[in-house]
């Protein structure tokens, strides 16, 4: 009996200093009230994900912090993960509502300027920021965030189907000289894009590099004509196919 009795002052003894060290960790927000959460093999209190930290875990309601400042919290919400959105000091998090569907948020840095954030469908997503021109493609694979192509600066035009998802990025941009109507030179930017593919079902991501698409816009707009036929508008009006098939069979 002994025994029992010492061990439940040790395991008590153990949860008050938990909590202590939660409330510390809390006290340079000006936190008032602090509902206290058992630790447990599935709750740990504080979970660090360098540099953020996200408290309580897996709890409805709970934040995402840096450097102990809470960045962004919801009622319906219950954060799981973040990543930083590459080149920026803004960042993305994963985050399971009260029917257990999965989305992606955003915690903006005012330090980024002009960006915005949108959902494409359940699975993809797209940043956009027009002050630094940085676009970036997320997709939630097999429960987690999963940047693509974190190495480009611009991808960006993701359209999906019901099996797959196609978006592009720009990878050369140079200024060309061409005659009007009169004769005259004009002096005309000319954009490079580059497709890309993913199979939903499958995590690698298709690039086509054997297929060279120029426009005057920095806009590729891409639609999806059949299970693996996309096509676009060029800014004089012509419209092109691709059978994205024939240049990356193995995703279809």
């Amino acid at each position: 009996m002994k025994l029992f009795k010492d061990l439940f002052k040790t395991t008590k003894a153990s949860l008050l200093l938990f909590h202590l060290g939660v409330i510390l960790f809390l006290l340079p927000h000006d936190i008032v009230a602090l509902e206290t959460y058992s630790r447990n093999t599935e709750h740990r209190g504080i979970v660090e994900i360098a540099p953020y930290q996200i408290y309580p875990e897996n709890r409805i309601g709970n934040g995402i912090y840096l450097n102990k400042k809470l960045l962004d919290s919801h009622s319906n919400r219950m954060i799981l993960n973040t990543v930083s959105i590459k080149n920026t000091k803004s960042s993305v998090y994963l985050f399971k509502d009260k029917k257990g569907i999965l989305g992606l948020g955003i915690v903006k840095n005012k330090a980024d300027g002009d960006a915005r954030f949108w959902k494409v469908d359940d699975e993809f997503y797209q940043y956009n920021n027009r002050t630094t021109g940085i676009q970036r493609v997320f997709r939630i694979y097999n429960k987690k965030i999963k940047p693509l192509l974190s190495n480009v600066r611009t991808g960006s035009g993701v359209k999906t189907s019901p099996t797959h998802a196609v978006f592009y990025h720009i990878i050369d941009s140079r200024e060309i000289t061409i005659k009007n109507a009169i004769g005259e030179d004009l002096i005309q930017r000319v954009y490079t894009f580059r497709l890309h593919v993913v199979n939903k079902n499958l995590e690698n991501v298709g690039s086509i590099l054997n297929l060279i698409i120029k426009d005057t816009s920095y806009n590729l707009k891409l639609s999806w004509e059949n299970k693996s036929t996309v096509s676009y508008i060029l800014s004089n009006g012509k419209k092109q196919m691709v059978d994205l098939k024939e240049y990356v069979p193995s995703l279809f």
